[in-house]
């Protein structure tokens, strides 16, 4: 370089002892200010130097990578020695720009945060390497690992190129013979670009998104945890990313390539006089035997013991024990499998900022010593769900696979959200005669659940009808004081019109529910109401019970579970406060069963309620009536009060696996009715196509048309419908 040979060539008679440089100038400056060059190297100026030190302060100069040569020259003069560095600036920077190629996995705006390159100055070889280390750690900081990071000069414009790469597809390599790595990959659920372009058109643009095919460190990751289920693959085995030309594709690719080296029991085939098993307690050594399908005296070969040792793990976990593993040992002329049962050591929380352990400790069904099982992750995962305090959960055992102690680890996501807005809202076609906003009825919640971190929730709601309006106020909290309990109050506010009379209706309540335990919970509660309207004023006390079952994986949308309600309500018991008495009874059972993994299911529902044993003090008073409008009534028929009524449902619900919010088609058919009693209901009978779209905030959307089966078969039997909440 032309800056170390002048360098060394000027100085080495002159500084071998030392000298004292007073000053330090600069020859070539044009963009760069000599002031910020001087305050780099200012401890150097009026102090004693050698040759090492001038050298250093020479580079601490050209390593600020705005120059292209610099050439050192040491003046004399009567104030001492001056330095004149000469130095050749690089090209000016008149601009920059960032160039992506990819759907931008990180906006371009804050890639551009990260740039120091400054503009109508010289290019700063450093200032470029720090811009481009900052850009990749924001792709590193996102997780995002398959990313190219490069830059070029053209012209006076500095281009900072980003190349994203996509997974295209998962190979496996290597010593493959004699088994099937198929299941193995289908157990992989990572998104790639191949099943990105195999999936039509139409279905692409409702359930993939792109970005989404883009491996991060945690998907991959979740290839290894599907790899470490295995006894197959040896501590040889790698993984590598090959970059692929995609013909018709534009996006730029990578296979995921794994080299499969296999574990090692045996070299050769062998015949060994003895089979055994050791280290089982959950299920016993004769079952397990049946299982490897191993002989005494049987020959052997390597992929053959490997494949015992994977039939014993994969009957542990159908028995639902995961995490079990499997080691082979030869002890004499015996092959010893021994199995590596798992059992928890200790339950650990990640991510649990705001809220308080003791709210939610109680769903949390490990326990430290119990056999590691499939079902408490499902248990305590869906527990966590129906509290709707959390924006994601998940669980996952930590540990080695020859260990038999494991932690689990309860990763959780902390709402960013503090407020809900949700609600249901029905549409059918009104009855001849009507307006079609008369087929409208509506409530809306504005909620904030667990704003705190205490477990409370407080919920404003609305409803609206062409004959009635509420505004209600709710506020429970979940364990307080550490009770084992959920307390709530209500205050409720309803006006409705009845045949040109008023009545105003004015409730205030109290409940409580136990702690659910195994699904199973008990509440109570009192409400007070008091009626008012041109006829008089009645006062009423209600007394309330009710026990519930819930299992289900979500309280929004379930796939999978049971759910069964039965309540009871008596207004005037006692005699007090009993201007109206009546009994009102309500059962609600559900079912929900998955027919393929986790995305097609079949949904089951009965729902009941009526009142019985009515008296009015008041004669002339508004007589109850309950409300069926939305889930509460047979889809495609106009909401209405009666004094009872029944829905029977059944669905076949699909989840197109959406990557951007969920979406799910519907197959279902309802039948049900009301009347004046449970006996002497107006049945009807529909059936149709539903998509139900769960959007964050707002609850289930869902758009249907119901044919009702009335005997008539005409096209007006055809009734589209929308409804706003949740689904049953």
């Amino acid at each position: 370089m032309k800056f170390w040979l002048t360098f060394f060539l000027t100085f080495f008679a002159a500084v071998s002892w030392g000298i004292v440089i007073s000053d330090v100038t600069f020859t070539g400056l044009e963009t760069v200010e000599a002031s910020e060059l001087l305050f780099l190297v200012r401890d150097y100026v009026n102090v004693d130097l050698t040759d090492q030190g001038v050298q250093e302060l020479a580079k601490k100069i050209f390593d600020t990578g705005y120059f292209s040569s610099l050439e050192p020259e040491l003046i004399s003069t009567d104030k001492g020695y001056v330095l004149n560095l000469k130095v050749q600036e690089n090209p000016v920077v008149t601009d920059w720009k960032i160039e992506v190629t990819g759907p931008e996995l990180i906006k371009k705006d804050n890639l551009q945060s990260a740039v120091v390159l400054e503009k109508n100055r010289a290019l700063s070889i450093e200032k470029v390497k720090e811009s481009l280390q900052a850009i990749k750690k924001k792709f590193d900081d996102a997780g995002y690992f398959l990313v190219e990071v490069n830059g070029d000069f053209k012209e006076g414009v500095y281009i900072f190129q980003v190349i994203e790469y996509a997974l295209w597809e998962i190979y496996f390599d290597g010593e493959t013979d004699g088994l099937d790595f198929s299941q193995i990959r289908k157990q992989m659920k990572i998104d790639t670009l191949k099943d990105f372009y195999t999936t039509p058109s139409i279905l692409r643009i409702f359930t993939k998104d792109i970005k989404r095919c883009y491996p991060t460190i945690q998907s991959i990751s979740s290839v290894m945890s599907v790899l470490s289920k295995y006894v197959y693959f040896g501590e040889e085995t790698s993984i590598n990313f090959e970059k692929m030309d995609i013909p018709g594709v534009d996006e730029k690719a990578a296979a995921l390539k794994i080299n499969v080296s296999l574990r090692k029991i045996i070299d050769d085939g062998k015949v060994y006089d003895n089979v055994e098993i050791a280290g089982n307690k959950l299920i016993s050594s004769s079952e397990l035997q049946s299982i490897i399908k191993l002989q005494p005296g049987q020959y052997v070969s390597n992929v053959e013991i490997l494949k015992a040792m994977q039939n014993l793990i994969d009957y542990y976990d159908e028995k639902g024990y995961p995490m079990v593993f499997v080691t082979a040992q030869e002890k004499e002329n015996t092959l010893l499998l021994n199995v590596h049962e798992k059992y928890v050591s200790s339950v650990e929380f990640d991510g649990l900022s705001l809220t308080k352990k003791y709210v939610i400790d109680d769903l949390i069904t490990f326990e430290k010593g119990e056999a590691l099982k499939e079902k408490d992750f499902y248990d305590t995962i869906s527990a966590l769900n129906r509290t709707q305090f959390f924006e994601s959960i998940s669980a996952y055992p930590v540990g080695t696979s020859d260990s038999t102690e494991v932690k689990v680890m309860i990763n959780i996501g902390e709402k960013q959200r503090k407020f809900d807005f949700n609600g249901g809202i029905a549409w059918t076609p009104p009855s001849e005669g009507k307006q079609w906003y008369e087929g409208f009825y509506g409530e809306v919640t504005l909620a904030t659940i667990n704003p705190f971190g205490y477990g409370q929730s407080f919920s404003i709601s609305g409803t609206l009808g062409l004959s009635s309006r509420s505004f209600s106020f709710e506020y429970s909290v979940r364990k307080p004081f550490e009770l084992p309990a959920t307390l709530g109050a209500l205050f409720k506010y309803e006006n409705t019109t009845d045949d040109s009379s008023v009545t105003n209706i004015l409730q205030l309540g109290g409940n409580f529910t136990t702690l659910r335990r195994e699904g199973h919970a008990f509440g109570a509660g009192v409400t007070y109401e008091q009626r008012y309207s041109s006829i008089g004023t009645e006062n009423t006390l209600i007394l309330s019970g009710n026990y519930s079952y819930d299992t289900r994986d979500n309280s929004i949308f379930a796939m999978n579970g049971k759910y069964l309600y039965t309540g009871v309500s008596k207004a005037g018991l006692f005699g007090i406060l009993d201007d109206r008495s009546y009994w009102k009874l309500r059962v609600d059972a559900r079912m929900f069963m998955p027919l393929y993994e986790d995305s097609l299911s079949v949904a089951f529902r009965a729902f009941a309620t009526t009142l019985l044993g009515e008296s009015y003090k008041i004669s002339g008073a508004t007589e109850e009536t309950i409300l069926f409008y939305g889930i509460d009534s047979v889809r495609g028929t106009s909401s209405v009060k009666d004094k009872a009524g029944w829905v029977g449902s059944a669905e076949l619900r699909y989840d197109l696996k959406s990557q951007t919010i969920p979406i799910y088609l519907l197959a279902f058919v309802d039948v049900g009715g009301t009347g004046e009693s449970l006996l002497q209901p107006d049945i009807n009978v529909t059936a149709g196509p539903e998509m139900d779209i769960a959007i964050p905030m707002l609850g289930v959307i869902g758009f249907g048309v119901a044919y009702n089966f009335d005997g008539n078969w005409t096209f007006d039997n055809f009734k589209p419908f929308f409804r706003f909440g949740t689904a049953f």
